[in-house]
């Protein structure tokens, strides 16, 4: 009876390891799939755009586009992003663009473009704005967002819809340390950011090229760091100044910053349009907050922003 009981409990014990292992895995597997889905349900398009399933979806060979690959690029919170879809269809039924993450055979969101119906080759444009508090529903790593873009076409009907082949291109959240594997392979040092790490640090990156956008910060005594005082008191100093061929600003505590509030905006300096522009700010080797928006016109100030370190 004894040897009974113990056969019972060891074969309970195996039945109880290998429950648990296959938990394990749609845990692994979500966490790698976890970016692309929660962009994919949160993602702000534009007015009238619709999220149409698989089923609802076929393949046309007279529909192409051109590729526009490019290096992965780093979104964060509420971060307006720009596409635009190179494509060619000798029938003219190009009426919407498309975009799906994670998976290019699934559901799909499509997006109206106005003046495409009739165009046999052109681009399709359209914002579309990153959610707000990213990181605040992901793991604590960098992740990768595969984003794949389509031409899309109406059937005659219009229930159904035909679409080119995919672009794909890559998109990364930085929701861990930038030390960390998952940020290094995929942003490359620091998250990509140009210029000194620091605790904090506010950098500052911006398209198109040819603008002068300029950041400053004013730490917690007040004293203001930007262009024309470039070194503070505190320890504060903006060590890369960009007016011309480059699109990056960064002003970096080398040797810890003082503790308290640090206010921080984006000022037009010069040139001719819009420009969209993104702040980071690092502390610990993390980006601990992100701010995005767009300025058009010399002398225009973003709001200000504060951290408090």
């Amino acid at each position: 009876m004894k040897n009974f009981i113990k056969i019972v409990t060891i074969l309970s014990i195996i039945l109880f390891s290998i429950s648990c292992k296959k938990d394990e895995v749609p845990n692994s597997v979500s966490k790698a799939d976890e970016a692309n889905t929660f962009i994919m349900e949160n993602v702000k398009l534009p007015a009238g755009s619709i999220l149409i399933e698989s089923s609802d979806i076929s393949e046309s060979s007279s529909i192409s586009i051109s590729s526009t690959g490019s290096a992965t690029m780093q979104v964060v919170d509420n971060q307006r992003v720009n596409v635009q879809i190179p494509f060619n269809d000798p029938s003219g039924t190009v009426t919407h663009a498309g975009i799906a993450f994670g998976d290019p055979n699934g559901p799909m969101w499509v997006i109206p473009i106005s003046g495409a119906q009739g165009v046999t080759a052109g681009i399709l444009n359209f914002d579309m704005e990153m959610p707000a508090n990213i990181c605040d529903n992901l793991s604590e790593i960098c992740h990768n967002i595969k984003c794949y873009e389509f031409a899309v076409s109406k059937d005659s009907n219009g229930n159904k819809f035909q679409i080119s082949r995919s672009n794909i291109n890559q998109l990364a959240t930085a929701c861990g340390q930038c030390d960390d594997a998952s940020c290094t392979d995929l942003l490359g040092p620091n998250c990509g950011a140009v210029g000194a790490d620091g605790n904090p640090r506010f950098n500052l990156t911006w398209q198109p090229q040819g603008i002068d956008l300029d950041l400053h910060v004013i730490d917690p005594s007040g004293e203001e760091i930007y262009f024309d005082n470039d070194f503070s008191i505190s320890g504060g100093e903006l060590d890369i100044d960009c007016t011309e061929t480059c699109t990056d600003e960064n002003i970096t505590w080398i040797n810890d910053g003082p503790t308290g509030s640090y206010s921080y905006f984006v000022r037009y300096y010069d040139g001719v349009g819009s420009a969209n522009w993104t702040i980071r700010v690092f502390d610990d080797n993390r980006v601990v907050s992100s701010q995005s928006g767009t300025l058009s016109s010399e002398g225009a100030d973003s709001n200000k922003y504060s951290f408090v370190k």
